[in-house]
């Protein structure tokens, strides 16, 4: 089965025999509403509460580069120079012995992703401890395979812990023979048992191609403080053309149609790698990734979706493991192999200093409550991550002596309530009422869904100790930093549980966007203070802005710097630090004026 929890899928065959057939080559070689519908939801909801509440080197070793004809820039014209390298180069799952590489040859000019019309293209792959090649500690041979999309993700082992490289590749024959890649930089984590002093994450969820233009990449891939990239999902939109774009298309994607087939999703994933802002990211940091639901169709769970109707589109599992499998194509991620009862979910480690757990909270989770009928969000059966994922996450927790524990987390952890209620005081109202026992939850999709469960994890890690835990968030266009509470209606008395640091949308629509009014304007403002006049442990709330989070984690404490931009709708952008916060162990978090 594809999912080791979900007796109704089917085997991916196809997904697993590209993986499969790259890795061979390599190891030879050297009321669930909808989204939108929330947000207005959400803004309206505040609004109305708020009464009540009163009130970077370029690659030197290669004929050309990202700003040479073969790689689009936003203001580049679309009829350019055919080059095989034209989605670049990534890197991702750094060990402290191994990254992955990746890249997509695109064998000769009729080869657009998704059509099937590529055919096998004869690589050489090298990493070297110098951009100029002269220590190449590793390298191999391949041809690429067809039925991965011509897709390339190259395992690179024997590597020293804690070290950067420089990797690339090159066409080895036929009609492109002598052409090379961009080179790549990439770094491997920390060994086992070491000290390291910080790490620096880019924090990142929520590229809309046709809603705004991705200079947070840009930003990312030149802070020198940044040491992986982590997307919590939402890589893509599933969306038709014009559809979900806010306050209207910048640029059009590929396809025009929503998303459904394999062909589709790989074309999908192919026009966002031709952003040169996004190559500039993958080119120069590793990524660490997880999916959310615009990976698939909108607010998905275990056996369907919001937006995605079976009359009209198909087998939900048809579609679910199409998008799975470009994914796994597109993404330097080391997943395992899905067929054979695998998952995407995983452990990072980063020495003694921090354990990093990315979770999958699409793929097993019950479908939501829908706000008609909120009882199950209480409900003790009902889970978002399923019980073998649950335990995984519980495993690495009583496993780990790290410092930090960090979670990549795709939805947000933090109860966001209108209002939060005490649930000794007020149970015989919320009975009486059928409201969940903690208050009427702001976004069922997200952990308020699942508060049952998020109990259970949050008694865990206070009867166990888990002081140091801070959930990495993506999901809700919107930036967030949360004490994430032990009872919600009895913060501060009842205590902090852990941290939750949230990243705004690189560019998918927010609040402004979705109102269709200039960013702080009086909605935005209005449901930003009513909020956090109700939520007291939510920190900080910025509704409007697009772009990262920048979260250096130190020995000591975590800081965050959430780096914004003003106009997403023109290129090449500049980002400015808007708010920092603290958070420190045991304590929450704080801001740092």
């Amino acid at each position: 089965m594809l999912f080791s929890e979900n007796p109704h899928t089917s085997a991916c065959h196809k997904a697993t025999s590209s993986q499969a057939s790259a890795e061979t080559s390599t190891s030879s070689a050297p009321f669930a509403p909808s989204r939108r519908s929330v947000l207005r939801a959400g803004v309206t909801g505040a609004a109305i509460g708020a009464v009540g509440l009163s009130s970077s080197a370029t690659a030197s070793a290669s004929p050309f580069s990202l700003t040479s004809p073969g790689f689009l820039s936003p203001e580049a014209p679309k009829e350019q120079e055919f080059h095989v390298f034209q989605h670049g180069v990534a890197s991702g799952d750094p060990l402290p012995d191994s990254v992955l590489i990746w890249t997509r040859a695109t064998s000769h000019p009729e080869d657009t992703a998704g059509a099937g019309q590529g055919t096998p293209v004869a690589l050489k792959w090298e990493v070297s401890t110098d951009e100029g090649f002269s220590s190449v500690v590793a390298s191999g041979s391949l041809n690429t395979d067809p039925n991965a999309d011509n897709t390339v993700k190259v395992d690179v082992k024997g590597l020293a812990p804690e070290t950067s490289y420089f990797f690339r590749f090159a066409v080895t024959d036929g009609d492109y023979k002598g052409e090379v890649s961009p080179v790549g930089q990439t770094r491997t984590s920390p060994a086992a048992g070491s000290s390291p002093e910080k790490l620096g994450i880019a924090l990142t969820s929520c590229a809309n191609w046709e809603s705004g233009y991705f200079s947070a990449y840009r930003d990312m891939a030149n802070n020198a403080d940044i040491d992986i990239i982590m997307c919590v999902g939402d890589y893509i939109y599933e969306y038709p053309r014009g559809e979900y774009s806010g306050k209207g298309p910048v640029r059009d994607h590929q396809p025009a149609h929503e998303t459904i087939s394999l062909a589709d999703y790989r074309l999908r994933y192919a026009t966002y790698r031709t952003d040169a802002d996004l190559q500039e990211a993958h080119r120069l940091k590793p990524w660490v990734v997880t999916w959310d639901d615009h990976e698939v169709a909108n607010d998905q769970f275990r056996d369907g979706a919001e937006n995605h109707d079976p009359k009209k589109e198909g087998d939900f599992y048809a579609r679910r493991d199409a998008a799975i499998q470009a994914y796994l194509e597109w993404l330097p991620v080391r997943a395992t192999v899905f067929s054979k009862g695998g998952h995407l979910y995983r452990n990072f480690q980063y020495g003694d200093l921090a354990d990093i757990t990315m979770l999958d909270l699409r793929t097993y989770r019950d479908e939501a409550p829908k706000f008609k009928n909120l009882r199950p969000v209480d409900d003790e059966s009902r889970s978002m991550m399923g019980s073998e994922q649950f335990n995984f996450l519980l495993g690495q927790w009583r496993s780990s002596t790290a410092k930090w524990r960090l979670v990549g987390n795709s939805v947000m952890f933090t109860p966001v309530l209108i209002p939060p209620m005490d649930p000794e005081a007020t149970r015989a109202v919320t009975e009486l009422l059928g409201i969940p026992q903690d208050g009427l939850p702001y976004n069922t999709d997200q952990w308020d869904g699942y508060a049952a469960e998020r109990r259970k994890l949050i008694k865990i890690m206070g009867d166990e100790g888990f002081d140091n835990v801070v959930f990495l968030t993506g999901d809700i266009h919107s930036s967030w930093a949360c004490d994430v509470p032990n009872v919600p209606g009895q913060y501060p008395d009842a205590g902090v549980a852990a941290m939750e640091i949230v990243c705004t949308s690189v560019s998918a629509p927010n609040i402004d966007d979705i109102v269709l009014l200039p960013q702080d304007n009086p909605i935005s403002q209005v449901a930003t203070d009513a909020l956090q006049i109700a939520n007291k442990y939510v920190k900080y709330l910025e509704f409007d802005r697009h772009g990262y989070a920048a979260v250096y984690v130190g020995r000591d404490d975590i800081h965050v710097d959430y780096r914004l931009v003003e106009v997403k709708e023109v290129p090449n952008q500049p980002l400015y630090t808007a708010a920092s916060y603290r958070g420190v162990r045991g304590q929450g978090i704080a801001r740092i004026d």
